[in-house]
């Protein structure tokens, strides 16, 4: 049953989010979801408790989009996942499914008790895109940490990107598994990011990629999570928008979740790692 209902939304043109059209002003062929170059995640080896698959209902549609499970009744997305311009993505109407390893078969609705939005989003400049979404019930599975203001990764750091997303530029159809990509971030606090100019905000926004592009996030991923591999995973990236998938010039922009850990904490009451 919940397999049919998401991939008639997989169908649709929904699939790509709100936000999608306000980016695509900015950027030629910039679809804000974009995972390309990436494989299967094998469960065995790379745990995946804490990733999130969202359906989320507007007025106009439904898309989907990735998130992270932080607490037990906390999960963590972008913002233009659950606000389309103005509107806000219906409470009742819109649910999680917690760690799902299919599409078509994702297991049990999470129903949403609350969606925040961080205050100062904007969806021209795609800065603050961060949102919290209050589950209706406790999620019994294990969350993943957050970077808290001194945890944002270095210029080089290996990083993994996580979602179900298209697996080629241009496709708007979802992966039927749940893809991972390895990627590295790409500018630090300091450089720019690909020839995305003064659009790529270094403090609150992250870039990753590979030099060859053909490792990228994509339509559907957004609101996803950024890890690190080694070691402890830890949350430091929200996909958020780019122009095209995997291209060597335009890696991924992701929420730089550091920035923002005060929010975060502020809202649910949950600390991040320091």
């Amino acid at each position: 049953m919940f397999g049919a209902s998401l991939a008639a939304i997989a169908m649709a043109a929904s699939v790509l989010l709100p936000a999608t059209q306000a980016t695509a002003a900015r950027h030629a062929d910039a679809p804000t979801t974009r995972v390309v170059g990436g494989n299967v995640v094998d469960q065995t080896t790379t745990a995946t408790p804490w990733f999130a698959l969202l359906d989320v209902k507007f007025r106009s549609g439904r898309g989907v989009c990735g998130a992270s499970v932080i607490d037990s009744e906390w999960l963590l997305t972008a913002a233009h996942c659950v606000k389309d311009g103005r509107a806000l993505a219906s409470v009742s109407g819109s649910g999680a499914f917690i760690n799902p390893t299919t599409f078509d078969a994702p297991g049990e609705r999470v129903k949403f008790s609350r969606i925040y939005v961080h205050p100062k989003f904007n969806i021209r400049t795609m800065r603050n895109d961060v949102a919290l979404i209050k589950t209706a019930t406790v999620m019994d599975t294990e969350p993943i940490p957050f970077a808290g203001p001194t945890r944002s990764p270095k210029k080089g750091a290996a990083l993994e990107v996580f979602g179900f997303g298209s697996k080629s530029r241009g496709h708007q159809a979802v992966a039927d598994a749940l893809n991972s990509a390895k990627v590295s971030d790409r500018a630090g606090t300091k450089a720019a990011c690909g020839r995305y100019g003064s659009s790529y905000h270094r403090v609150s926004m992250l870039c990753a990629g590979v030099p060859s592009g053909r490792s990228d996030a994509c339509q559907g991923d957004s609101g996803g999570p950024l890890t690190t591999v080694a070691g402890r995973r830890l949350l430091v990236g929200i996909v958020s928008w780019g122009d095209r998938c995997g291209s060597a010039k335009y890696p991924g922009v992701y929420t730089r979740v550091s920035k923002q850990a005060k929010f975060i904490t502020h809202v649910t009451g949950v600390p991040a790692l320091r």
